[in-house]
């Protein structure tokens, strides 16, 4: 998730023209590996609080393989594979700043937290989506090379 910005910063190379518009889903974590020993902390963001959405396995929403979505110390959870109870198959939301096991559900505690980490997760998973539909899909033919790398190809 974060490893291409982290490599684009790195390299210090930005993405071609026409992918500019297209989602970009993580950030680089250079600034935290610079800074591993004076406590780095990410900032927020526009959004809010670093997020992160996953899903199991494939494309499709699947409960019996599970998905969720990270927002700030809130984590949801819906579905599970290691978790057959008919409690691990419902929407959970748990505050991983009080219980990182993640072992007291908060869902019927804060209705309004989890339904806007749901809406969260649905945008997320339908950008997702969109990309692998459309943006996946380089619309130009000839290989797109940095021009340092082109203007040695051609004297040679």
């Amino acid at each position: 998730m974060d490893f291409l910005p982290t490599i684009m910063e790195v390299l210090n190379v930005e993405r071609p023209l026409e992918q500019r518009s297209w989602a970009f889903d993580g950030r680089s974590i250079l600034p935290l590996l610079r800074n591993a020993t004076t406590g780095f902390k990410w900032a927020d963001t526009e959004e809010g609080p670093r997020s992160v959405g996953y899903q199991f396995y494939d494309t499709t929403l699947n409960k019996s393989k599970g998905w969720g979505y990270r927002f700030g110390r809130w984590k949801y959870v819906e579905g599970s594979m290691s978790c057959l109870h008919p409690d691990c198959q419902k929407p959970q939301l748990y505050d991983l700043d009080s219980d990182i096991g993640e072992r007291v559900d908060l869902s019927s505690k804060y209705p309004d937290i989890l339904e806007d980490l749901q809406l969260k997760f649905q945008k997320w998973h339908e950008s997702v989506m969109k990309s692998r539909r459309e943006e996946s899909k380089c619309r130009k033919t000839e290989l797109m090379l940095p021009q340092s790398l082109t203007s040695v190809s051609e004297t040679e």
